[in-house]
């Protein structure tokens, strides 16, 4: 009986996470600096003038009551995509997001053929060897 109260008061935790507030430093931490001057920080470490006025604007956003992708889209409206740290998942930017598990799936996949190949010429290698010592014991 306790074990599944604990299993319910778990999956009620993990359910109400999303449910938070978003914070200025969560959304911050998402941002790129806009500064034109070669800047190449996230806006919750920058200490740019533009990154201020950025960190300002998010302030206010919030304090609208305006949801964490509307400020993401407000800001890449007003600032450009380069603004966002991490490319959204849509459109062409999903190759971004499925070429490193593809990448790692298909490394995977040629170490496992090289090794089975090779495994296989041992096994050839060793055969012969003792067939070998085999002759050589008659």
């Amino acid at each position: 009986m306790i074990k599944k109260i604990i299993a319910i008061l778990f999956f009620l935790t993990v359910t109400a996470i999303p449910v938070l507030a978003v914070t200025e430093e969560d959304i911050t931490a998402n941002l790129n600096c806009p500064d034109q001057g070669g800047c190449v920080m996230i806006v919750i470490d920058c200490t740019c003038p533009s990154s201020l006025e950025i960190k300002d604007k998010v302030r206010a956003m919030l304090g609208q009551g305006m949801s964490e992708k509307q400020i993401y889209t407000k800001l890449s409206e007003e600032y450009g995509r380069e603004v966002l740290a991490t490319p959204p998942k849509e459109g062409f930017d999903w190759i971004v997001w499925l070429a490193l598990p593809v990448g790692v799936i298909v490394g995977g996949v040629v170490v496992y053929k090289i090794s089975k190949k090779k495994m296989d010429e041992n096994e050839i290698f060793e055969y012969e060897y003792q067939k070998f010592l085999q002759e050589k014991k008659q």
